[in-house]
């Protein structure tokens, strides 16, 4: 599967904002404690480029910049390195569904057959509507086809040469080429149970097409990127500065090296396509821990987060999962993995003290992961 959640737990115009490189404190200057995690684990997993971020106050308070972006040209990551975020690109996503919602174009509680083109439904429990909440929360009983969808994410093929609604149409229309409903849904009502589902966000990238008359990427480029001054970020390879961009890369344990894996893209893109940096994407998440808000920008509806993701995590939130760490903090966090990238994003509801971190190598188990979380959160924040 291409894109996992692990529940333990440009071209124009781009002007990225500089920091220092290697790990610096930007509000005291001292090299934390987390360097030195940072660059233990980057060394037992053989990741070769990572790059981390931590706000507080509304703030970018740290970052983080070492080892290489591509290991053959011998090209160190920077603050300008821009690297696949996989499935963090989720929270994305539902933020830009949380604007929409905001704005009056739907309710969480509609049936998306209201917006769609084509009748969809669970064919096990046709009677049964599929909900906007439903997908925010991977509970809609959509499943996804590994045997069609492994193709796009087995190997790194480049931007998608289908469009979105095509792709969608043809996995979940009647008629559609690659519909299964053995494959493609859950044998179970939506709404009874939940089970990740990359489709089923995809589906609300779509959805979102649908409503404003404009495609993702151009409603994401106009209503999340540019009034979060995310001027490096983009959906696709094409929008992005080719020599910024990180090479995935998977150890091979036979061969004793990283081999590189090529550059990505995938036809479900709202579900893990997005290339950024922590930097940009700290912008994100400051203005989600603040009202809403980037500078004196209302980006998002502070009832609308609130919906999305409370402070006092009830009701049941969306999108997002819950995370405790080793000292206690609780979190809302979302990992993303795809080949040869792994990245993490997180913030303290109570506190808004968030940490991003992105890295061009595989964190593939669960004890690894908590060790860079714990760890990092931990000295960064001196829990």
């Amino acid at each position: 599967m291409k894109y996992i959640l692990f529940t333990i737990l440009c071209l124009t115009a781009c002007v990225c904002r500089s920091q220092e490189a290697q790990g610096t404190d930007t509000v005291s200057g001292m090299m934390p404690v987390a360097d030195i995690l940072v660059k233990q684990k980057m060394a037992a997993l053989h990741i070769p480029g990572f790059e981390a971020a931590a706000i507080d106050g509304g703030k970018i308070i740290w970052t983080g910049y070492y080892g290489y972006q591509d290991l053959k040209m011998k090209k160190k990551v920077t603050d300008k390195t821009i690297f696949e975020a996989a499935s963090v690109s989720k929270t994305l996503t539902a933020a830009a569904m949380m604007q929409l919602y905001a704005d009056g174009r739907f309710k969480l509680e509609d049936d998306v057959n209201k917006y769609l083109d084509f009748k969809l439904v669970n064919p096990h429990f046709p009677l049964a509507a599929i909900t906007f909440g439903q997908l925010l929360k991977h509970t809609s009983s959509i499943d996804d086809n590994a045997d069609y969808l492994g193709q796009f994410w087995d190997a790194n093929h480049g931007d998608p040469v289908i469009p979105l609604g095509t792709f969608i149409r043809e996995y979940f229309s009647f008629q559609g080429k690659h519909y299964d409903q053995e494959k493609n849904f859950y044998n179970y009502p939506p709404g009874s149970k939940a089970a990740y589902s990359n489709m089923g966000i995809a589906l609300l990238g779509y959805l979102a097409e649908r409503i404003t008359g404009t495609s993702f990427e151009r409603y994401c480029k106009s209503k999340l990127f540019r009034p979060l001054e995310m001027n490096c970020t983009g959906w696709f390879l094409r929008e992005i500065d080719s020599l910024t961009l990180a090479m995935p890369y998977s150890y091979s344990d036979s061969l004793k090296q990283n081999q590189p894996w090529g550059y990505g893209g995938f036809p479900d893109y709202p579900a893990g396509g997005l290339h950024t940096n922590v930097q940009e994407l700290a912008h994100f998440l400051i203005a989600w821990t603040q009202q809403g808000k980037w500078g004196n920008v209302q980006v998002f509806d502070s009832k609308a987060i609130q919906t999305l993701t409370p402070d006092d995590f009830l009701p049941a939130f969306y999108t997002w999962s819950k995370y405790t760490t080793g000292h206690g903090a609780v979190l809302y966090m979302h990992t993303g993995k795809a080949n040869g990238v792994s990245s993490f994003i997180s913030y303290n509801p109570v506190d808004k003290k968030g940490l991003i971190f992105i890295c061009n190598g595989d964190i593939n188990t669960a004890s690894d992961w908590k060790a860079l979380i714990d760890g990092l959160y931990g000295n960064i924040f001196k829990e």
